[in-house]
């Protein structure tokens, strides 16, 4: 899978570009608030119908739109998939008539080859990994900032994991408003049963989903976490629902259970997770009501990290943080490969000046292993001469991008498939 061809129009800081893209290492090199985060945030936005950055889809609007007669921004790409099938990917967001984009409320059309679609048909025809400064969030943050990372890679994989997410979160907001009005009316358990069947039948698909893929993923970073530490310690992802463990697996792991952190699958049959998911909302009926809130479900659920038995969301450095978020970055590049037969594109936004030498390396191996990698970077003294002689590099400069005079050549006795760089 690869992006050729990238449009936008009063995108971010972008009135105007028109780009080509080709397999293989782009790299978008210029200073800080030129416009490189803005171009890897288009093409994550066609991915996913969602920024990373903006708190509102109004942000993504250029100021100058203001005096266009309708504001307006849009962001267009043409995919090409390993089966030699090509997408055209569009999508527009339109302020009506409000002209003051600080508070105009934004539309938003998806179009895939033309045709008018919901953002839920938009996922999975461009599949991208990102990499991010942020990602530390992922250990050190929310619950919530984990189960968006899971959310957005699944959504992008599995179709149906994303309807009944989507699904999901209207039925717990419906089914929120019951029980506010039973605070001011006697409860009526039978009109709260639909709502719990189909609470039950989309987050139980949601839950087993997650553990599958974190089953996975824990294959895949027992390989992956060695390589970047140089150490034999075990990295292992467990996962936390707020349903009773044993519905998910009778062979769980002993010690994060006596920890406290959740499970590492493999799961349990769909029907086991969904009978245990009922069971849990007759035993908090009481509390629910009282609350006015659904307690129980994978709105609530977290995503845990251990290394050597050791709980690394609590007692993890930064660097040991770093380390995890990368390996998990690196997982994702083989699970989406894994579950797609798709190789994903890479987006990496100036991440390598975060980085170590032996994270470094890893990444690097990576990237000049990808069939398309899109990064920015502000130095180009992050990477070696025969990673930049590899490398189609932009330069980026106020929202105009264009080749660089730059050429690095690759050293001599070096070909181009290789992929051994040192860092």
């Amino acid at each position: 899978m690869l992006i050729s061809h990238l449009a936008l129009s009063n995108f971010r800081n972008y009135p105007h570009l028109e780009i080509d893209f080709a397999p293989g290492i782009t790299l978008l090199h210029g200073n800080n608030a030129q416009g490189k985060t803005n171009l890897l945030e288009a093409i994550f936005f066609l991915a996913t119908a969602r920024s990373p950055h903006a708190g509102a889809e109004r942000e993504l609007i250029h100021f100058g739109a203001a005096s266009e007669p309708i504001p307006f921004a849009r962001v267009e790409a043409k995919v090409e998939r390993a089966s030699g099938q090509t997408i055209d990917l569009e999508i527009v967001l339109v302020t009506g008539e409000e002209k003051d984009l600080a508070t105009a409320r934004v539309s938003k059309r998806i179009k895939v080859n033309g045709v008018n679609k919901r953002a839920l048909d938009l996922l999975g025809n461009l599949n991208v990994v990102l990499f991010l400064p942020e990602d530390l969030d992922l250990v050190f943050g929310s619950p919530g900032d984990r189960r968006r990372y899971l959310d957005t890679t699944l959504s992008q994989i599995d179709p149906k994991y994303s309807r009944a997410l989507s699904q999901y979160g209207s039925i717990v907001e419906q089914r929120n408003a019951l029980l506010k009005e039973f605070r001011e009316r006697s409860y009526n358990a039978a009109e709260l049963e639909p709502w719990n069947n189909k609470l039950v039948e989309n987050g139980a698909y949601v839950m087993a989903r997650r553990a599958q893929a974190i089953d996975s993923y824990n294959n895949l970073v027992a390989e992956i976490h060695p390589r970047l530490t140089a150490e034999h310690k075990v990295l292992k992802l467990h996962y936390q629902p707020t349903i009773p463990i044993e519905a998910f697996t009778q062979n769980d792991d002993a010690s994060a259970r006596q920890l406290g952190l959740g499970i590492t699958p493999p799961a349990a049959p769909l029907e086991q997770i969904s009978a245990a998911f009922k069971q849990q909302l007759a035993d908090l009926r009481t509390k629910e009501v009282g609350a006015a809130l659904t307690l129980v479900g994978p709105h609530r659920d977290d995503l845990r990290f251990t290394i050597d038995g050791v709980d690394m969301t609590t007692y993890a450095s930064r660097g040991q943080g770093r380390t995890i978020a990368v390996a998990l970055k690196l997982a994702e590049i083989e699970l989406m490969r894994a579950e797609t037969g798709e190789e994903p594109v890479l987006l990496l936004d100036d991440v390598m000046s975060e980085l170590d030498k032996p994270r470094r390396a890893a990444l690097a191996h990576a990237i000049l292993n990808a069939h398309q990698a899109i990064l920015s970077a502000t130095d180009l003294d992050d990477f070696t001469e025969e990673f930049l002689g590899r490398a189609k590099i932009l330069k980026v400069n106020d929202g105009k991008v264009e080749a660089s005079e730059m050429r690095v050549d690759v050293p001599e006795g070096k070909s181009e498939g290789e992929s051994n760089v040192p860092f």
